[in-house]
């Protein structure tokens, strides 16, 4: 109110101001300081207030109390170093939160550390905050925030933890911990230049044990194992249990291998030692497999399956012992897997062919059959011959299987292009010993035959090895007796350099045999091998077979033959495997040499010899 005149009347003017609103809202604000203490005390939370430039920090009580930290006394500084009670990891922590928050400031500085109470244990304690002030030069001055202990989630967190990645039986790491340490020292191994063994180990005579003393016993016995192995092993290595009576050990910064078997034999004695269980002597010894990285350059699970491999083959040999995984060998075979898979495809993509190469009478000057020989027509490596691919079927059942009817079928296309150009000449086959020995051989050669009915079966003819015959001579005698009702014919092919037993010659049905390339291309200059020639003509002269000289190279090889009695032949001196295209062309054209012929026209007349297919 104030003095005022009036019409020249003293009064008094008053002005009325209504505050309800602002008071009203002094009493919201009160209300909100009011919960706003009630919920920090209710969370425990405690309140600091850091000076960015100086480090220090001050707090209410219970920020104290969370530091572990005396309460201010009259006259005392309340303020600490930031860095007081936290951990030396911690404070790095510290350091690149608060870098993140200046760089981010619209995201809250948030970090937990490990804080060391003076008189007590550790606690976690988790601190929130932002850069409320300044300085003239625009350098962050202050921050305000609030703590809170998070001790109990932490302990919380550490147990799910370890459950999660620890065995509970042992402690030993599981095998999801097992996958990161192997990744890590895979990485150190790496950048180290050195060696990481990993080695893969199974009790020899647990079960017996857990069997006849329990499970708890044998609980007991892996708990003892475990403890054992942690102190076989140096601090840079580990031990993590993958279940039952298996275990994988990691060795780290080796040299050698050498090292590694030294450590593994230490870690053998110790596992070894006599137990005492429920006042039993007992005995388990362990068999190990181990494989070294980077050398077997594998992923970690790899890496694992070549160490369990390596352990079976630790038990094949015997038990208590340990046996390191192949690379070499591994990748051998995974190249050979490879190789398979290739040839797999190759046949569905029609690149195999078969070449043709004759088989003349050199005596006549006639063309008598051929050989069908397999090629490769590589995309990218061209033509291969049957070395570059052919022992890929070995021991592959699917490869054996698909092959064997590629070769029959396609030897029965090629012989009907054949008669379809006038050349009824026998085309023979090679017959490997899983197709011969498989049950039913002959009714499933029968089964191809009659898939191409227009194809006399005298025209398609095989080709067996000596061992081949010879691994269950009876089962093979039956049929090829079979093969030979239906009207083919039979060859022994490289006569000579098997067991050339006179007893299977004289029980298995052949036609023809062929001698061994080796023979011919040594008769002219070694005594030994013309002796050989001249045996193993004679011989087949004896039991009624045809014989046929294989590796001819030289006019002079083909007349030695001649005059030792030996009038078929095949080789490079009378043609080169080629496409059935070609020949068809090559037998119409082809005309023996002339001293051959000589030869031929001063012998006496003969019928001509029956088709042979060797």
């Amino acid at each position: 109110m104030s003095p005022i005149e009036v019409n020249g009347e003293a009064c008094w003017l008053f002005g009325l101001h209504d505050i309800t609103e602002r008071k009203q809202t002094e009493q919201r604000v009160r209300e909100r300081e009011e919960l706003l203490s009630l919920t920090i005390e209710a969370a425990a939370l405690g309140l600091w207030d850091w000076n960015l430039p100086s480090g220090e920090v001050t707090g209410d009580a219970r920020w104290r109390a969370m530091y572990g930290l005396a309460p201010v006394e009259t006259g005392a500084s309340a303020a600490v170093h930031w860095a007081s009670g936290i951990t030396p990891e911690d404070i790095d922590v510290v350091t690149q939160e608060l870098q993140r928050h200046l760089q981010e400031p619209h995201k809250p500085f948030d970090v937990t550390c490990e804080v060391l109470a003076p008189q007590g244990d550790g606690r976690w304690i988790r601190s929130v905050g932002k850069v409320v002030a300044y300085d003239a030069a625009g350098q962050p001055a202050r921050m305000v925030g609030m703590s809170i202990d998070v001790s109990s989630q932490r302990a919380q967190e550490r147990q799910l933890e370890r459950m999660a990645h620890y065995d509970a039986l042992t402690g030993l790491p599981n095998r999801v911990m097992l996958e990161r340490r192997l990744r890590a020292g895979m990485e150190h191994s790496r950048a180290r230049g050195q060696q990481l063994g990993v080695a893969y180990l199974d009790l020899d005579g647990f079960k017996p044990v857990n069997d006849r003393l329990g499970h708890a016993a044998g609980d007991r016995l892996l708990v003892v194992v475990a403890e054992r192995l942690k102190r076989a092993l140096r601090l840079t290595d580990s031990v993590a249990r993958l279940g039952g009576d298996e275990f994988v050990i990691l060795l780290s910064g080796l040299a050698h291998a050498e090292e590694c078997e030294r450590r593994l034999h230490t870690v053998m004695e110790s596992v070894a030692a006599p137990y005492t269980l429920d006042g039993e002597r007992v005995l388990v010894t362990a068999s190990i497999g181990y494989t070294l990285y980077p050398d077997d350059e594998a992923d970690a699970d790899t890496l694992l399956r070549h160490a369990d491999q390596a352990m079976y083959a630790a038990k094949q040999a015997g038990r208590n012992r340990f046996h390191g995984f192949d690379a070499a060998e591994e990748r051998a075979r995974q190249l050979r897997r490879e190789q398979c898979g290739e040839l797999l495809r190759a046949l569905q993509r029609g690149e195999l062919t078969l070449f043709l190469q004759p088989k003349v009478d050199m005596r006549l000057g006639t063309v008598v059959g051929a050989e069908a020989l397999a090629r490769w027509q590589h995309p990218e490596r061209g033509l291969l011959s049957p070395v570059h691919f052919l022992h890929l079927i070995e021991g592959h059942t699917e490869l054996q299987m698909r092959f064997g009817e590629w070769v029959v079928d396609t030897a029965l296309q090629q012989i009907a292009r054949l008669m379809a150009q006038g050349l009824e000449l026998p085309v023979s086959i090679n017959i490997t010993p899983e197709h011969l020995h498989r049950r039913g051989f002959a009714d499933w050669m029968a089964l191809r035959l009659a898939q191409h009915p227009a194809v006399p079966a005298r025209l398609l003819a095989i080709e067996l090895t000596e061992s081949a015959a010879l691994y269950d001579i009876d089962h093979v005698a039956r049929e090829l007796t079979r093969l030979r009702a239906l009207g083919m014919q039979i060859s022994f092919d490289d006569f000579g350099t098997g067991y050339s037993s006179l007893a299977y010659l004289r029980r298995l049905p052949m036609d023809h045999l062929k001698l061994d390339r080796s023979f011919v291309a040594g008769m002219l200059g070694d005594a030994g091998d013309r002796a050989i020639v001249q045996g193993v003509i004679g011989l087949a002269h004896s039991f009624g077979c045809g014989i046929v000289a294989e590796g001819v190279e030289t006019v002079e090889q083909g007349l030695a033959l001649l005059q030792m009695g030996c009038h078929h032949a095949q080789g490079y001196c009378i043609a080169m495997p080629m496409p059935v295209e070609q020949f068809m062309d090559w037998a119409k054209a082809w005309q023996a040499p002339a001293p051959w012929r000589a030869t031929g026209q001063a012998a006496a007349p003969v019928p001509p010899a029956a088709a042979i297919a060797a």
